[in-house]
C-alpha cells in the first residue's frame, strides 16, 4: 500500500456560496493553499481556528527550482504537492514550508480553549508586514541528507528548540484582528481544526463545550469577508485529536456556523 492510500480523501462542497473542504488530517490544506496562491500570484492570509499552532519547523524543501521563475516551478510541481504533504510533512509543521515559498503571507490562529488570537506576521491592506522567516538548512551529520526548511532564528524569535521550534507571535485582540481584516486587499482562507471544538482532552458534555467555543469563533468569523475557500480537519489520523465517537457531530457544528455567519 502507498503512503496515505488508506486515508480520508478529501470531500469538496460549496456551502452559503464558499468552497468548503473537509480534510484529514490538517497537514493535507497544503495543495489547496498554493492552488489558491498561483490562481491570484499574491500570497494568502490565512485564519486559523485550533486548539495547536501548527508552526513547528524542519521539514524537507521541495525539489530544487533549476532557474526556473518561482510561479512556474509551483505550477509545475502542483501534481506532486499533495504526496509532498502527506509524505514529507506533518500536521505539526507544514505551515513552515508555505511561508517559506510565499504562499502564506500572514496567519490568525485563535485558540477556542484559550479564548486568544495570535499573529504571525500581520496584513496590512494589500502587504502583509512582520510575517516570520524561514531559511534553508543542510543535514546535519547523521540526518537524512538533503535541504531543510527552518525558521531563521537570526531574524525571527522562536520559542522552543530543534524541530519543535514555532515563532513567537505577536498576541492581538479581537478589535486588532477586525481592523487588520477589514482593511485586508488580499485572498483570505480559514483552516478550521475541529480539536478546537472538542478535542480528546476534553471533558464534559460535547454540545455543552463546543457551544461555549462556538460563541468565541463566531466573533473572530464575523470578521472575516467570504473567505477564498474553508477547509476543515477531523484530526483522526495520523493519531486522533478529536474522539471517533463524537468527530462527526463536531464537524456537523462547525459547518452550521458556517452555513450562519455566511448563508
Amino acid at each position: 500500500m502507498s503512503p496515505g492510500s488508506s486515508r480520508f480523501s478529501p470531500v469538496e462542497q460549496c456551502i452559503s456560496g464558499i468552497k468548503t473542504i473537509i480534510i484529514d488530517p490538517h497537514n493535507e490544506i497544503v495543495p489547496y493553499w498554493f492552488k489558491e496562491f498561483l490562481r491570484h500570484k499574491c500570497s494568502l492570509v490565512v485564519v486559523r481556528i485550533d486548539a495547536h499552532h501548527d508552526m513547528f519547523h524542519c521539514c524537507p524543501t521541495l525539489p530544487a527550482r533549476e532557474g526556473r521563475e518561482k510561479f512556474e516551478f509551483l505550477a509545475r510541481f502542483m501534481p506532486y504537492l499533495r504526496d509532498y504533504c502527506r509524505e514529507k510533512v506533518n500536521e505539526g509543521n507544514f505551515t513552515c514550508p508555505a511561508f517559506h515559498y510565499g504562499a502564506v503571507g500572514a496567519l490568525y490562529h485563535f485558540s477556542p480553549l484559550e479564548n486568544q488570537i495570535d499573529a504571525y506576521g500581520r496584513v496590512s491592506g494589500s502587504e502583509t508586514i512582520d510575517a516570520p522567516k524561514t531559511a534553508e538548512k543542510s543535514a546535519y551529520p547523521n540526518e537524512r541528507k538533503g535541504k531543510w526548511i527552518v525558521w531563521d532564528e537570526n531574524s525571527t524569535r522562536l520559542n522552543g528548540g530543534s524541530a519543535k521550534s514555532s515563532p513567537v507571535p505577536k498576541r492581538i485582540t479581537l478589535n486588532d484582528f477586525q481592523r487588520d481584516l477589514q482593511d485586508c486587499l488580499l485572498p483570505t482562507v480559514v483552516g478550521f481544526d475541529l480539536d478546537g471544538l472538542y478535542g480528546n482532552g476534553d471533558r464534559g458534555p460535547p454540545d455543552e463545550v463546543m457551544k461555549k467555543r462556538l460563541a468565541g469563533i463566531k466573533r473572530v468569523l464575523e470578521g472575516v469577508a467570504r473567505p477564498q475557500f474553508i477547509c476543515l480537519a477531523r484530526s483522526q489520523t495520523p493519531r486522533s485529536y478529536v474522539p471517533a465517537k463524537t468527530v462527526d457531530r463536531v464537524q456537523e457544528s462547525a459547518l452550521g456556523l458556517i452555513r450562519e455567519i455566511y448563508g
